[in-house]
């Protein structure tokens, strides 16, 4: 399915779920109960409410890929606009729960000097983190290890909606950049 949008390249939507609880229909907001972020706070699903959000997976012990991620990130938020950034909000969330606690992921947050105003770093329990990492296929099935999480961005729209998904490793910046750009300026 496609969502053609008025001057720009039209958005990719993710295959259609057979169910709609499922993050590309049902949105975001079903998947944050039961998460708390770097500060220990639950998450709730106002929190990104009429906000553009970014969600990644992640977790703090990787050598690899998660710290790559962060860093482009970070660079690429503080590179938007004011008017942009106002708009936009960005959610990791950890697929180690066992040992990525609220503390653990304030200090990460530090380490990459994120503004914590505007992206939460998310924990919860292991089924928590199991419900939400099956419904976003973000870990290879069969797998229980962190390491084959996936590396993708996901961009949902100010109504929660999974829109678009986009390479992360390196992050698709320019195709990134120019979405949310077309999409702000018409929110």
């Amino acid at each position: 399915m496609k969502t053609a949008l008025s001057g720009m390249m039209a958005l990719t939507m993710i295959g259609a779920a057979p169910d709609a609880a499922r993050p590309e229909r049902g949105g975001l907001s079903p998947y944050l109960n039961g998460l708390v972020d770097q500060s220990g706070r639950p998450i709730a699903p106002g929190r990104f409410a009429g906000k553009f959000v970014l969600v990644n997976f992640i977790f703090t012990g990787c050598g690899s890929t998660c710290p790559i991620q962060m860093a482009e990130l970070t660079k690429f938020d503080r590179s938007l606009p004011p008017a942009i950034r106002a708009k936009l909000a960005l959610l990791s969330i950890s697929v180690d729960p066992a040992n990525d606690t609220p503390r653990r992921l304030a200090t990460y947050a530090r380490t990459f000097d994120v503004d914590g105003r505007r992206w939460s770093l998310a924990t919860g329990r292991p089924a928590d983190i199991l419900r939400i990492t099956r419904a976003f296929a973000a870990m290879r099935p069969g797998s229980g290890d962190c390491n084959f999480h996936s590396s993708e961005v996901r961009l949902f729209d100010p109504q929660q909606r999974m829109i678009q998904r986009y390479a992360a490793a390196p992050l698709a910046e320019r195709q990134l950049r120019a979405d949310l750009t077309a999409l702000a300026t018409r929110s």
